[in-house]
């Protein structure tokens, strides 16, 4: 198989086609349009029978050469750039150019690191969700002016209003892009994750729309990791440690929003709140403690949606 390894730019890609040992055997360079990368794959397609693309996920300029692999059945694997830093700071030059970028890429492409892109990865509705959560940040920055406005500056009532327009607007639009992602959802789907505490009205979209189909992931320590919460492991001879810090890799909206439904979770079901305490005990801090309840809230995810049936609360017992 060919493993070909990409760094995409916004006018330009380069690309390294390496071994299935992560031996380069060659180096392209060309333009980042549909007609050029065409170009290339075809002739790339004429040359291998088997290929798997890799890039990292640089804004929107992956689309086209994704896009591109897709329709010709090429597998396409999408990098989170905090894999390639990662990898880039443990080897001893620390060389970054776009030619040792494209070879990372390939590596870790090797290595099984990033996901799969399908079809569903370009759905109007994921587009439309991930637009919403966006602005749902902006719209917070909005709110927070207005508030300092309203105190700094009260005497400028003209402004205010002004201010007062842009976050109604912000808020609305917000609304208007999930209402239109949640059309296209499974309603069943919907009931049935909304069942398990912390998992609300807009979390279960990003859910549904993130992680798309639950067969993706044989286990659940699998969709962990696609949500970037598992903990990094360094290992140096015979000692493996495993570190406080996540690997932050994967989706960045099912990592936030899972998040946020375990600090709900925490507050009103026993269980959670329970949970979070034991880990408080331990002597964790508090935002490894709501990290380690939020792999729990997505295990409970994975459950009831592989097992098809809506979560049950176990009542709590206490000894006597």
């Amino acid at each position: 198989m060919a493993i070909i390894g990409v760094d995409v730019a916004k006018l330009s890609l380069v690309a390294v086609r390496t071994s299935s040992t992560g031996i380069v055997r060659e180096s392209f360079e060309l333009e980042n349009n549909e007609v050029e990368i065409s170009k290339w794959i075809d002739k790339l397609m004429s040359k291998h029978k088997y290929l798997l693309v890799a890039s990292e996920a640089t804004r929107d300029y992956h689309n086209v050469l994704a896009k591109t692999c897709l329709t010709r059945g090429i597998k396409f694997r999408l990098l989170n750039p905090i894999l390639t830093k990662q990898f880039n700071r443990a080897t001893v030059r620390k060389k970054k150019t776009d030619l040792t970028d494209a070879e990372i890429i390939a590596k870790l492409a090797i290595q099984g690191e990033g996901s799969i892109v399908t079809e569903s990865s370009f759905a109007p509705s994921r587009i439309l969700h991930r637009t919403a959560i966006r602005l749902t940040k902006l719209r917070q920055i909005l709110h927070a002016t207005k508030k300092r406005f309203a105190e700094v500056i009260p005497e400028e009532k003209e402004i205010n209003q002004q201010v007062a327009k842009c976050v109604t607007y912000m808020e609305e639009t917000c609304e208007m892009l999930r209402d239109k992602a949640r059309e296209t959802t499974d309603p069943k789907l919907v009931e049935l994750l909304l069942s398990i505490p912390g998992i609300g009205k807009n979390l279960v979209i990003t859910l549904i729309n993130e992680i798309d189909d639950i067969k993706r992931f044989p286990s659940p320590k699998s969709l962990v990791a696609y949500a970037g919460l598992d903990p990094r492991v360094r290992q140096s001879g015979t000692a493996l440690k495993y570190n406080t810090h996540i690997t932050k890799r994967g989706s960045l909206y099912l990592r936030r929003d899972i998040y946020i439904g375990a600090t709900i979770a925490s507050r009103w079901d026993p269980q959670m709140h329970e949970y979070l305490e034991k880990k408080l005990s331990e002597g964790k801090r508090y935002r490894e403690a709501m990290v380690a309840t939020s792999r729990k809230l997505l295990n409970r995810v994975y459950a009831v949606w592989k097992r098809g049936t809506p979560y049950e609360r176990r009542l709590t017992t206490t000894g006597t």
